[in-house]
């Protein structure tokens, strides 16, 4: 996660599901903070995606998801000037359930231990007392989707973005369920990256149920649930309540890849 791509409506949507599917449980948000590295021209590309008035198709669309998230949302875009930051998501007025690890990932100790395994303990000490977890690295999971093998982040560039396997069986030590977000390869189908995510968390955790949440249709990421407990009933309830949108050309804000039934 970067500062400078708060507020988009990617954020949104792990507002969404943070209120409306999980409302009864306390909960720890890992940003996975990373330091910015947008160029002017990304930067400006990431504008038109916040959830503000002057991006009307957007805005409309996320108010008819849930009007008060997006009104807190083009407030606090408004009010400074466009620009959203982390510690803006973490003062909306929108979960009183919810608290937030920060702390960047990226980092050195001058003791000479490993900076990301400190920074690892730091954070399940921070949500040790959290029933369940939302987890915020920019690109998930590091998968070679073309074999069908997942990698470690000692072995890939910009490991900063993702987060290793080892990381999340930690986390899920204790909890009920951890959310946490993929990012779609531009060079696989969507289909085929469910389908891997799918089998290879099974394969992992085989005695919790999997879920996978595609956005639509603006965010280039999907959402993985894992739970200690069946949700179906709950997703389905999640999924009527929130897929009601009557602003053309879309038609609902998640789909379930994953049967429930």
């Amino acid at each position: 996660m970067e500062n400078k791509l708060s507020g988009s409506i990617s954020d949104f949507g792990k507002f969404v599901i943070l209120k409306h599917l999980f409302n009864d449980r306390k909960i720890g948000v890992i940003w996975y903070l990373t330091p910015d590295t947008l160029s002017k021209e990304k930067d400006k590309n990431n504008l038109a995606l916040k959830v503000i008035k002057d991006n009307t198709s957007i805005y409309e669309y996320a108010c008819s998801v849930d009007k008060s998230i997006a009104m807190e949302f083009n407030r606090i875009l408004k009010r400074d000037s466009g620009k959203f930051y982390i510690k803006q998501l973490e003062s909306m007025e929108i979960l009183n359930n919810v608290i937030y690890f920060n702390k960047c990932i990226v980092g050195a100790c001058p003791d000479g231990r490993n900076y990301r395994e400190q920074w690892l303990q730091e954070a399940l000490e921070y949500t040790a007392d959290c029933e369940g977890l939302y987890l915020d690295p920019d690109y998930g999971i590091p998968f070679d989707y073309r074999i069908s093998v997942l990698k470690s982040i000692k072995s890939i560039r910009n490991s900063e973005k993702y987060m290793d396997i080892t990381e999340l069986k930690e986390f899920l030590v204790g909890k009920d369920f951890v959310v946490f977000q993929n990012r779609y390869p531009v060079d696989v189908a969507p289909e085929k990256v469910h389908s891997i995510i799918n089998k290879r968390l099974k394969r992992e955790f085989p005695n919790k149920y999997i879920y996978i949440l595609k956005q639509n249709p603006f965010s280039p990421r999907f959402f993985t649930i894992i739970s200690r407990y069946d949700l179906k009933d709950r997703l389905k309830k999640f999924l009527v309540e929130k897929n009601i949108c009557n602003v053309e050309p879309y038609k609902g804000f998640f789909s379930l890849v994953t049967e429930i039934a």
